[in-house]
């Protein structure tokens, strides 16, 4: 159990500084999202977008956030591989949204939160 405990803890803090940034190919775009893929921050380079068409900006933007989405998720899974007993497989079903994992999922967010599974979420 120490061991588990331990590894729980290297687990947490290693996906605590898990973050990635994307620029759009032309550059018009930045997009930086933390451990969870939450967007943290936006940033236009320029104001060409201004004249682009709304399709090709939502376009752009939907293409720039998931490349660091999945920047995020080869984090992730890189961090888990590290660990013995990780069923690579769960986690990228967990990272792809699958929703047969939640128990798996549960346990990311009880790590990413400090806690372990189960455990309620501190105030």
């Amino acid at each position: 159990m120490d061991e588990a405990l331990v590894q729980a803890g290297q687990a947490r803090e290693a996906l605590s500084e898990i973050s990635a940034t994307a620029t759009s190919k032309d550059h018009l775009v930045t997009a930086t999202v933390d451990s969870r893929g939450s967007l943290t921050e936006l940033k236009f380079n320029s104001s060409r977008y201004r004249s682009m068409a709304p399709s090709e900006l939502s376009a752009l933007l939907t293409d720039t956030i998931g490349k660091a989405q999945e920047d995020v998720a080869a984090q992730m899974m890189a961090v888990f591989g590290e660990f013995d007993g990780h069923d690579i497989e769960a986690v990228k079903d967990v990272l792809s949204g699958r929703p047969e994992q939640a128990e798996l999922h549960e346990m990311l967010a009880a790590f990413a939160d400090g806690r372990l599974p189960g455990q309620t979420r501190p105030k």
